[in-house]
């Protein structure tokens, strides 16, 4: 899906999927402040879509 029809903000499992990624895997990253910008709101993570850019791949994540 090109980034123009992504919403603003992005929930963990939908993060997850745009970059392949297992969601609890995602959720470890997320609490070690590995995904920049992202902000937990009421409980669920919120997290901009230029991080999709900022992160890259999974590969990356496991460097990081």
């Amino acid at each position: 899906m090109p980034d123009d029809e992504l919403p603003l903000y992005l929930g963990a499992k939908r993060f997850a999927k745009e970059l392949g990624m297992h969601r609890q895997t995602l959720y470890v990253k997320l609490k070690e402040g590995k995904i920049p910008g992202a902000r937990k709101i009421g409980g669920r993570w919120k997290i901009p879509r230029w991080a999709l850019d900022e992160v890259g791949t999974p590969a990356h994540l496991a460097t990081a």
